[in-house]
């Protein structure tokens, strides 16, 4: 359906003012796409709303402290939650029971040994503070063990009589 000239005069008047375009589309019996695209081809644009951008640097820290405070309990109990997942991800892909004896009962008496004393760091403090990636990737040179077959390996030189 052709505009006409009248319906072409309307639109520039009005488009770019605060009216709502159902009812300019009601006014010139289009539709609100009809009239987005004649304006387009018009080169008429809408005036934007202001993008919130504060004056102050520091405002988004002075928000995500008064954020963090209220929620304090949340945010950690989300953390506790997400490493959780996570170890049980990293378990689950070794196998999921202690390879020296089998056990398997608790996650939390489950733990990763590195193979051949390659140790690039505490893995406890990789899987808690590094990307997923890399803690995968450490987690591969490791051996899953319960913490009784843990301790028993780093016992090694030690007499049972002392």
């Amino acid at each position: 359906m052709k505009w006409t000239d009248d319906e072409k005069k309307v639109l520039i008047e009005k488009y770019s003012s605060s009216i709502n375009l159902m009812e300019l589309g009601n006014q010139l019996n289009k539709s609100v796409r009809a009239i987005k695209h004649k304006a387009a081809r018009l080169g008429l644009s809408r005036g934007r709303a202001p993008v919130n951008k504060p004056k102050n640097k520091n405002y988004r820290k002075k928000v995500d402290k008064f954020y963090y405070e209220n929620n304090k309990k949340k945010i950690y109990d989300s953390k506790v939650r997400r490493l959780k997942n996570r170890k049980i991800n990293l378990i689950n892909i070794l196998g999921g029971k202690c390879s020296k004896c089998g056990y398997h009962k608790c996650v939390a008496a489950l733990e990763f040994h590195h193979n051949g004393g390659n140790k690039e760091g505490n893995i406890a403090h990789i899987i808690k503070n590094f990307s997923q990636g890399k803690a995968l990737k450490e987690i591969k040179k490791c051996i899953l063990l319960c913490a009784n077959c843990h301790r028993e390996i780093h016992h090694k030189g030690i007499s049972d009589n002392a």
